[in-house]
C-alpha cells in the first residue's frame, strides 16, 4: 500500500516540508493517492519510504524536543564509551558540527551529558583528554529513555567497505599484524580487540563496520562484564536490523 507524504512524516517523526525536500533531493518517485478528505496527495511506495527512512532516520512522534536532539541522544546510546569531540558527535548523529555542538551544550545544562577527564590513546601514545558521554545517573535521561531507544539514526553514506583495520587502530593488535588481517576472515578477532578496548574511536569504528555475528561473539567472551555484554548484544541486534531493513 502506498504511503502519503503526511503519513510518512508522522512515521518518521518529522515535518512534511522536510520529507518533501528529501523526496526531491533523492528523486524518489511518487504517485497520486486518494484521501478521504480533501484533494489527492502525493504518495510513496514501501521501497521509496525505506529510502526516505534511511536518509532522515526516525525520531519520536509529537515530541517537544527537536529532531536533531533525538539523533544526538541516539548517537550517544550507540557509543556508550563516549566521544572525544563534538565533531565526532556530529558525524555519528549525521548532523552539522554547529548544530551538534549547540545540542551537546543543551544536554550538558540538563545534566544528561557530561564531560569526563580521561587518559586517551592516540596512536601509540597516551594523552590527557576529555570524553563526552551520557551521565548514567541522570534522572532526566531516565525520563526520555523510551524516546531515545525509539530513535533510529539515518543510514551512513554509501562508501566502499574497508578491507583491513585502519592504521590508526593498529596499536590495539600488539601481537598480530593488522595489515594481514582481512576484515572478512578475521572479524571475530578484530571485534574482540576493538570493541573491548578503551579507545572510543576504535569502538565506534568497529560498531559501524563489523558484522552482528562478530559483535555477539565479543559479547560472549569471559572477560566481558554485564554492562558491556548488554550493550554489545543491543548493538548486534541494531546491526542486524539495519542490514534487514
Amino acid at each position: 500500500m502506498d504511503i502519503t507524504i503526511a503519513i510518512a512524516a508522522k512515521r518518521l517523526g518529522t515535518s512534511v516540508p522536510r520529507v518533501t525536500r528529501a523526496i526531491e533531493r533523492l528523486e524518489i518517485p511518487t504517485s497520486k493517492a486518494n484521501v478521504e478528505r480533501g484533494r489527492p496527495s502525493r504518495a510513496l511506495t514501501e521501497q521509496g519510504f525505506r529510502r526516505l527512512r534511511d536518509e532522515l532516520g526516525v525520531t519520536p512522534q509529537g515530541s517537544s524536543r527537536r529532531r536533531e536532539v533525538w539523533l544526538v541522544l541516539a548517537a550517544f546510546t550507540m557509543n556508550p564509551f563516549g566521544f572525544r569531540s563534538r565533531r565526532a558527535v556530529a558525524d555519528a548523529a549525521r548532523i552539522s558540527p554547529t548544530t551538534a555542538s549547540l545540542i551537546v551544550d543543551e544536554l550538558k545544562d540538563e545534566g544528561i551529558v557530561r564531560a569526563v577527564p580521561r587518559l586517551l590513546r592516540h596512536g601509540g601514545r597516551v594523552l590527557e583528554g576529555t570524553i563526552l558521554e551520557l551521565d548514567p545517573e541522570s534522572k532526566q535521561l531516565d525520563e526520555i529513555l523510551a524516546g531515545v531507544l525509539a530513535t533510529r539514526l539515518p543510514a551512513p553514506r554509501a562508501v566502499s567497505e574497508p578491507k583491513i583495520v585502519p592504521r590508526r587502530f593498529w596499536h590495539l593488535f600488539w601481537n598480530a599484524s593488522p595489515a594481514q588481517l582481512p576484515l572478512r576472515e578475521h572479524a571475530d578477532f578484530i571485534a574482540s580487540r576493538m570493541l573491548l578496548s578503551e579507545d572510543p574511536l576504535a569502538i565506534s569504528w568497529a560498531a559501524a563496520h563489523l558484522p552482528a555475528s562478530s559483535i555477539e561473539k565479543a559479547a560472549s567472551l569471559r572477560q566481558v562484564n554485564d554492562y558491556e555484554r548488554n550493550w554489545l548484544r543491543s548493538l548486534a541486534q541494531a546491526r542486524r536490523a539495519s542490514a534487514i531493513a
